[in-house]
């Protein structure tokens, strides 16, 4: 996998967090890492998550709620600690330690999550169905695995991670394990899992690729196998489910709704293509045993021996609009944009592609 032609491209042409997480990362290069981390630290997303964190160390409001209380989208502990995490800032630094200190602190999480009834009612219930997708627990601990202390806070989650990816080997389908009115008259009557069972999500894969405690030769295979199998017996198209919870039903936080595709160059294909799952999928050292992860590798293999850069086809200006408000903030559901916050420049939005691809293939040569 020679990548040289791309990460020169991105050393001339990307923006100084490319540049930095391509020195540090992957070039290794300590000196020129240091010289951009300063200049990282100065950006203006990364100074709004800054002035979003509290005396008590937690930042923003909520975590994956209360969107309408909030100036930005980074005025939140999730998406505010992705930033973090996808600039590539590093665990000792302050603003991190002093995060997860408040993550980590019931206390402090009992006055953030005590601004109205839902907010209570999700502190107080934050360890239930973590183990299918759904719980406040599930989001906290992911986000301290995503900023570098998963080990040694997270043994909970890892352990859930990891039975529920093995849970669904032995079943053909999610209608094997979920329930299903058909003479319910609910607006979205779709099929429901209790909130005690086992099911992979997004965010035990995330968790999984943030940590290191679990890694051994059997594991990371059975962990390829779970894969495989998840995505052969999901279904291509969206496929909704909720996790029931007493007598409420919620969708669940980041479900596998529909099978993980690679990467594509019609814009249309990246609405099925979630680069972030593949990222994920990569850096939990599975990608070479992980079908659609080796697909993917193969695709950018080609796209960048061609041309030394990734790009897309929009056809249209709003096709083009849609995609640069995706990366203006990233999520659990996008990629980050790693370039300027407005995209001015097409230059900037091939950037980000490259070094995604740069840096998934990195992940992928060193996995098992």
């Amino acid at each position: 996998m020679d990548t040289n032609k791309a990460i020169d491209f991105l050393l001339e042409n990307g923006s100084e967090i490319i540049q930095y997480r391509l020195q540090k990362e992957i070039i290794k290069n300590k000196k020129e890492e240091e010289r951009l981390f300063k200049k990282v630290i100065k950006s203006p997303r990364f100074i709004l998550v800054e002035k979003y964190q509290k005396e008590n160390g937690y930042i923003g409001i909520s975590m994956h709620g209360m969107d309408n209380q909030k100036e930005t989208p980074l005025q939140d502990g999730e998406t505010g600690a992705r930033l973090l995490c996808d600039y590539g800032i590093p665990k000792n630094s302050m603003i991190i330690k002093n995060y997860v200190k408040a993550l980590t602190n019931d206390e402090i999480l009992k006055q953030e999550f005590s601004l109205n009834k839902p907010e209570i009612v999700r502190f107080n219930e934050r360890f239930m169905g973590n183990g299918c997708g759904w719980g406040l627990q599930l989001l906290i601990d992911t986000v301290i695995a995503m900023l570098g202390y998963g080990d040694e806070h997270c043994k909970r989650l890892i352990e859930i991670s990891l039975n529920a990816f093995n849970s669904i080997n032995t079943v053909s389908s999610i209608m094997d394990i979920a329930k299903f009115n058909p003479e319910s008259k609910k607006k979205y009557n779709y099929p429901y899992m209790e909130s005690n069972q086992l099911w992979p999500c997004l965010y035990h894969l995330e968790t999984l690729a943030y940590t290191n405690s679990w890694r051994n030769e059997t594991s990371i295979k059975q962990l390829s196998k779970s894969i495989n199998h998840l995505n052969k017996i999901t279904p291509v198209h969206d496929s909704p489910y909720h996790i029931k919870m007493g007598s409420r039903y919620y969708s669940p936080c980041g479900g596998f709704g529909r099978q993980i595709k690679p990467f594509g160059t019609d814009w249309r294909e990246q609405i099925c293509c979630n680069r972030r799952v593949l990222t994920h999928i990569a850096l939990c050292g599975a990608a070479k045993n992980v079908e659609v992860a080796a697909q993917n590798a193969e695709i950018l293999n080609d796209l960048l021996r061609k041309d030394g850069m990734i790009n897309i086809e929009f056809n249209s200006s709003y096709e083009k609009r849609r995609f640069k408000e995706g990366l203006k903030y990233g999520g659990p559901y996008s990629e980050a944009g790693l370039s300027s916050a407005d995209y001015k420049t097409d230059i900037e939005i091939t950037c980000d592609l490259t070094f995604w691809a740069v840096h998934f293939l990195h992940s992928f040569n060193r996995s098992h």
